[in-house]
């Protein structure tokens, strides 16, 4: 599911009518098929217009700990459940088995499981994780509008839409939705394929032909080396009451919080007029001096004992020239290093610079240990 609600016809229309005014386009424009695929998504959207819960259960090709939009075509299954209230107020809780993030109505908490780190306060414009993906991973529970603007996107982007009729095994007649996505992104982009939006992928929807609810989505993702089964939502519960204590996270007593906002030190300006290289290079060789305080400077969390254990004394090696990737606000930096086990490991280091100081951040969580059992 990519990022289904930033682009909008922008008619002023609620979903429905906005999705009937894409079928009167096609109507007028495209082939039969694609008329029909149009209608039957107007229909989806329209049954599903006034819900008042959800509950979407699926799997995904993903590190279970990785943020909820991310997607490895090469990593196993891992479960994700989404549950959405729509009233008497808003509240959802998503999850996947290494990360889980809530919305109580009033504030936000997001917590990682094994690494023990989480994120909380209120969504507001300066809360550093009111994240465009989280929103939009948040809003597919708002099927109408993601009904909606996935046809939108399929006709003004001029991806390939087509319908098709099938019978469930009690005989039900279904409706069969296929959309072609294409990312419109350079073959060599680093990001390819990490992300939803990242990847050219085939989407298939599943509507019920009486009522018009959805009832299943498969995306595939479209690849050199053949179609690959990435995402599956095999179930979908429309209706249904949910405990409150489902919209609450207790957290540890240790857990490490992320910073709401970095704080300017004394000698800024001197960190704010390094490169993304320099900095990097800062930021490891204090991990491999142990020098916590530094490290913490390029850094939006404390380093807890486990990372401490895991990449204290390391050996940097390398470090190369930083590159772009398409729609990341930052660059990432090559790197080597070897850490005190002997083992050596050679990744991309993705650093931001944060709006408040000016300095680089480690964004890509390289030097966070999440797995509990690893060195």
């Amino acid at each position: 599911m990519s990022k289904l609600l930033q682009h909008r016809w922008g008619f002023g229309l609620g979903a429905a009518a906005g999705a009937a005014a894409i079928v009167l386009v096609i109507l007028l424009a495209f082939p039969k098929t694609q008329a029909t695929a149009a209608e039957v998504m107007t229909k989806g959207a329209q049954a599903v217009a006034r819900l008042t819960s959800i509950h979407l259960r699926g799997q995904l090709r993903a590190d279970p700990v990785a943020n909820f939009d991310s997607i490895d075509p090469d990593a196993a299954f891992c479960t994700i459940e989404l549950w959405k209230q729509f009233e008497p107020e808003t509240k959802w809780r998503y999850e996947k088995p290494g990360r889980v993030a809530v919305w109580d109505g009033q504030s936000f908490v997001m917590f990682l499981k094994t690494a023990n780190i989480a994120a909380k306060g209120p969504m507001g414009p300066r809360n550093p994780f009111n994240k465009d993906w989280l929103h939009q991973i948040v809003q597919i529970a708002n099927l109408s509008n993601t009904i909606t603007n996935e046809l939108n996107n399929a006709i003004a982007k001029g991806w390939k839409i087509s319908h098709e009729t099938g019978r469930a095994d009690d005989g039900r007649l279904k409706d069969v939705v296929t959309i072609e996505a294409k990312s419109g992104r350079p073959d060599n982009d680093y990001l390819n394929n990490r992300f939803f939006d990242a990847a050219d992928t085939r989407r298939i929807y599943v509507f019920d032909d009486q009522s018009g609810l959805l009832e299943s989505v498969k995306i595939y993702l479209q690849a050199a080396a053949g179609d690959k089964l990435i995402f599956e939502l095999d179930q979908i519960d429309y209706n249904q009451s949910f405990n409150p204590s489902l919209f609450q996270i207790e957290l540890p007593a240790d857990v490490s919080l992320v910073q709401n906002e970095m704080q300017k030190l004394p000698d800024n300006e001197k960190y704010a007029a390094l490169t993304a290289e320099q900095a990097a290079r800062a930021y490891i060789e204090a991990l491999g001096r142990q020098d916590w305080t530094e490290a913490e400077k390029f850094r939006r969390m404390t380093i807890d004992d486990r990372t401490k254990k895991t990449f204290g004394g390391l050996e940097l090696v390398s470090i190369g020239e930083s590159f772009t990737a398409k729609d990341y606000p930052g660059r990432f930096v090559p790197y080597v290093i070897k850490l005190r086990s002997g083992e050596m490991i050679t990744n991309n280091l993705g650093f931001k610079k944060d709006g408040n100081t000016d300095r680089w951040w480690d964004d890509s969580g390289c030097f966070v240990n999440l797995n509990p059992t690893s060195h």
